[in-house]
């Protein structure tokens, strides 16, 4: 325990003594993981777009069904997209549904929706793909199948902003992984090279306590965890900058892009802060053991 107080006071005091060393890799790494950060967050809610889109709830593909279509329509296009693998789910919505949907939508114009009978709102079929098999092909595959039944009388899908959404998707989360491992070993750098620098600027302290008898361990400790709170300092900032930047950015999407839905960007889970933060530590655990064992071995 004393030897724990030992620790916190020798780093503590490591980060006043260096405080502009310290800032400037704390500010560096802050933008690194501000940078990775903000392009998980939009790979998880663009995800979570394309997921909800083939979800039970919102689909891809709407099929308006003849006036008069028997009610078993929706089994006969289940029975017609049954040797597609990458069809999830095929599901009927009657013209209550679709009318109670339009007012949930639609609050303000409630009064509106509620005024017009429920022969207005024709039944229709919504048809949901998988979207780990779909690509663009099997979509317009099915569009194309779908079209051609003659109890259906006109398709409506989300066409281009589905393509778009589902390669923006892919594109950022290969990027996100590429730019990702790339940050990992630049904050390494980063840490060893500012941990470096601060064990040669105590290099007399340093040799002070080998001389008194200190084993390696009681010397390369308060450096490791300058280099593990410099790092979860910088997370934390990042963390910070990512929630506001999530606040600042959602409400003007909704304005942008409506077919979004009214969370087209949304936080990180809390699992994710909690790997965020782990993946910090190490990099800042990292670095500094680098640094220190090559400086004591110096």
């Amino acid at each position: 325990m004393n030897h724990l107080g030992y620790y916190l006071r020798r780093t503590l005091q490591g980060f006043r003594n260096e405080w502009g060393t310290n800032l400037a890799t704390v500010l560096t790494l802050s933008v690194a993981f501000i940078l990775v950060g903000a392009l998980v967050t939009v790979a998880v809610s663009l995800g979570r777009q394309v997921e909800r889109w083939g979800g039970v709830d919102q689909f891809q593909v709407t099929a308006y069904l003849q006036p008069g279509a028997p009610p078993g329509a929706a089994d006969q296009l289940r029975q017609a997209l049954s040797g597609m693998s990458e069809v999830r789910a095929v599901r009927y919505v009657p013209g209550d549904e679709a009318r109670k949907r339009l007012v949930d939508a639609f609050p303000e114009e409630r009064d509106a929706w509620k005024s017009l009978d429920s022969s207005f709102f024709p039944g229709y079929v919504e048809i949901g793909l998988d979207p780990d098999r779909a690509d663009e092909a099997h979509y317009r595959q099915l569009v194309g199948r779908v079209e051609r039944l003659s109890i259906v009388e006109q398709v409506e899908t989300h066409g281009d902003w589905y393509t778009s959404v589902l390669g923006i998707h892919r594109a950022a989360r290969v990027l996100a992984i590429a730019l990702g491992s790339l940050a990992i070993f630049a904050t390494v750098f980063v840490v060893s090279h500012t941990i470096r620098l601060n064990f040669y600027r105590r290099r007399r302290q340093v040799e002070v306590l080998r001389m008194c008898g200190a084993t390696p361990w009681f010397v390369r400790i308060p450096f490791l965890l300058e280099g593990l709170f410099g790092a979860l300092l910088a997370a934390g900032v990042a963390l910070g900058a990512i929630a506001l930047f999530v606040e600042a950015v959602r409400g003007r999407l909704v304005d942008v892009a409506p077919v979004l839905g009214n969370s087209p960007i949304q936080h990180l889970p809390l699992v994710a802060w909690g790997v965020f933060l782990c993946v910090a530590a190490a990099i800042g655990l990292t670095g500094a053991w680098v640094s220190v064992r090559e400086a004591l071995r110096a």
